[in-house]
Parts: structure tokens; sequence; C-alpha cells
């Protein structure tokens, strides 16, 4: 993939398409709006101007979530490619197990299926509940990436170590050193200057008067050594592969069972991520524009039909948060209509073939590389404990039988203690 060359053939969408080829769709998109995730000593805006805490989807992407359910809506549903209304059996919604980003997929949700009069279990709330799956972060390797992979650490702290890096911070030890005396963080760098750059992204977002030694200048500054540090995140091919390959692979599992089971219902499978989800994924299928995503950035990758059995896949990339449009991106080395087929040969370098293994870790080893167990070992120290009790019990009554039977057998042992 060489150094991530990307060819976008990009092309407006409109929002309504009539096709009638259309058999699956994945999609990946990140949360909307939140409040700051780390809020620097000397912020003249500290945790309690945030109501619900740090790390919490804002109203303001609670209704951006909400609109991209009535974009999805539009796109799927008016078509007559999906059913107006809910139906258990089209979608499964999955989420990273972060709370900005179970509620982004409840608003999502919102808004792509509000109820209708049978569906309404009560008439002032105009919403119904749809499940939205989940799993622990140390065990998420596909949408929160938390993970354990040791080769992908090792990988980072190259790139962190690296020859362009090491230069970059010398070209900016200046701006550094004069973030730190600003921010009361110490050791300024490029690995952590995010936490100096979102956090003043989202004050200004909401209104809220930023610190006075942030100027123009200062933020534009900010928001580029940080698009720079996201950049490192997937520096190289192996990179992509173990951070975006997990949930591309999941999209070539479910086309490939859409192609095999033609009786299979799922019509939607909705992820509900991160930032560096989207950008991984995008990553991996050597599309990365090397651009933050925004919020609700959403990646759709399209399964059509035409003519019967001739499979080919669409890619779109909707990162404009209000925007009615989502551009066609086309696969390296591939047509904007990319067959199934060489869909799958083209992005195999970004799938994982034994994801456990490429991180370093041997079969079955725990998902967080600590003392983390897995559920076979639960259940199996349970059943020990179980057959544990039981043997003490059978020995406890066969003593008290003994005892009954004969009382002066154990009446030495017991004086002598």
């Amino acid at each position: 993939m060489g150094n991530f060359q990307v060819f976008l053939s990009i092309s407006l969408v409109s929002v309504v398409f009539a096709d009638s080829t259309l058999r699956l769709v994945n999609l990946v998109y990140r949360h909307g709006d939140r409040s700051p995730v780390v809020i620097y000593p000397k912020d003249i805006n500290q945790v309690d101007k945030w109501p619900q805490g740090l790390g919490w989807l804002s109203k303001l992407g609670e209704q951006e979530q909400y609109r991209l359910g009535q974009w999805l809506k539009d796109r799927y549903m008016s078509t007559g490619f999906m059913n107006n209304t809910y139906r258990r059996e089209e979608i499964l919604v999955h989420s990273s197990d972060e709370d900005r980003c179970l509620m982004s997929a409840y608003s999502n949700l919102a808004g792509l299926y509000p109820p209708d009069v049978d569906q309404q279990f009560n008439p002032a709330i105009k919403w119904q509940p749809i499940p939205v799956f989940t799993r622990p972060k140390p065990e998420d390797n596909m949408l929160n990436m938390g993970e354990y992979c040791p080769r992908y650490n090792d990988l980072l702290q190259q790139t962190l170590s690296s020859h362009a890096v090491t230069e970059e911070e010398i070209k900016n030890k200046p701006f550094y050193e004069f973030l730190g005396k600003m921010t009361g963080f110490d050791h300024e760098n490029i690995s952590n200057i995010w936490q100096i750059a979102d956090t003043t992204y989202c004050e200004k977002a909401h209104g809220m008067n930023v610190s006075s030694w942030i100027n123009d200048t200062v933020f534009q500054k900010l928001r580029e050594l940080e698009a720079y540090q996201f950049t490192l995140l997937f520096y190289t091919p192996e990179m992509s592969m173990l951070k975006g390959g997990p949930l591309l692979s999941q999209f070539i599992k479910n086309m490939n069972n859409k192609k095999t089971l033609k009786t299979l219902k799922t019509k939607m499978f909705m992820y509900s991520a991160h930032d560096t989800t989207v950008a991984a994924l995008l990553s991996a299928l050597g599309l990365y524009d090397k651009k933050s995503p925004m919020y609700t950035a959403t990646v759709i990758v399209e399964l059509h039909e035409k003519p019967a059995n001739n499979y080919y896949v669409n890619i779109f990339y909707k990162n404009v948060t209000d925007n009615s449009t989502a551009y066609k991106l086309t696969l390296p080395k591939c047509t904007a209509d990319c067959p199934l087929d060489d869909f799958i040969r083209l992005t195999q370098w970004g799938v994982p073939t034994d994801w456990l293994k490429q991180c370093g870790l041997p079969p079955g080893d725990t998902p967080s590389g600590s003392s983390t167990l897995t559920t076979g070992w639960i259940v199996a120290i349970a059943l020990g404990c179980v057959l544990f009790i039981f043997v003490i019990a059978t020995i406890a009554c066969f003593v008290r039988m003994k005892r009954k039977n004969n009382p002066f057998q154990f009446g030495k042992l017991e004086v002598s203690s």
C-alpha cells in the first residue's frame, strides 16, 4: 500500500436514490458532539462547567445523531429498501462500550425509526426501544479497539520514536514548552497534544470562552498537530490492519453471508463507534485522507446485485455533520462499482488472518493481556468450586458417621490438639 496513497474517485451522491440492486448495508459512524475527555489544569473551564461530566454526549450530539438517523431513513426507506417502520429482523445495531456511543446509537435510531401508532407504547412519547448490543472494552478489538495488542503497541512506540517524529518535536519544541507553561501539563509533545486541542475545540463548539492565550494562530496550530498525531495511529499498513482490520473483516463476513444465505433477512448492520474506528476502517481500505473524522462521520459499504448472482460493492463517506450528501469512494485498483470478489482480494492486506497471533498473543490469551478471565475459565473455576464443596461435605458426613459408630476412635487426636 506504499505510503497510503489515496485514490478517491469522488462524486456527490443524492440522499434519495432509486436502486433496486441494493442487498445489504454495512455502516459505522462516529458518535455526536460531546464534552471534553480531559481538562488541563489551568483551563478556565473546569469539570463543573460540564453538567454531565467529561466524555459525555451533549444535547447537540443527540440532535446530530437524530438527524443522521433521519438522513439514513430518507436514503434507505423512501426507496423501499427497508421497512418504514421498525422490523427487528431487518437491522442489527452494535456499539462501542462507551456512554457517548451507546447514547448516539439510541439517538440515531430515534430518527431512523419514529414509532407508528401501533408501536407507540406511550402516546406522550414518540419513541420506541430498539436493542443495541455491546461488549466490554477489553474484549472489543472491532469498535472500541480496546483489546490488548502488544504488536500494535510496539509499532506505535516505534513510530513515535521515528526520525520523522523526532524532527517534528525538535521543530515545535518552543511551542510545546509554551503549552506546558500555559496549561500546567508536563512534558507536552505530539503524543498528547490532542488533550489540549480537543478540549479547546469542545469549548468553542459550545460557545464557551477559552483561555486568553488561545488566539486563532495557536488554535490553528493545535488542530494541525492534533491531525498529525492522529495519522500516527495508522502510520503503517500493519497498524491499519491490526486496528481497522477486524471491522473490515466483519463487513466482508456480513456481505458473504448475504450472498450465500439469500434468505438472510438482515438488511443493515449498524455500528456506533469513534473517530479512531472510522479512520481505522478507512485506513484498512486504503482510503484514509489523513483528516480526523468529524462528529457523526459515517462510512457506508453497500452490497449490490446486478445482474442475478453478480455482486458488487459501493463505498460512501459522509464527513459533514449537517449536509445531506455522501461521497462515493473508489477502492484503489478497482472501479466505483467494485465486484465483491475483487473487493475481497484487494482488501486482503487489511484483514487479519489470525488477530491474536498477529498481535503477538498465544491462542486463547486473555483479552486485556492481564488477569482478566475468559468465560471458559470462569465456568471451569465455578465447577471446580462446586466439586470441592461436594468433596468436603462428603468427608464431613463420613467423619460424623464414624464418630457415631465409634466415639473413642478420634478421642486421642482431639485431646492432643
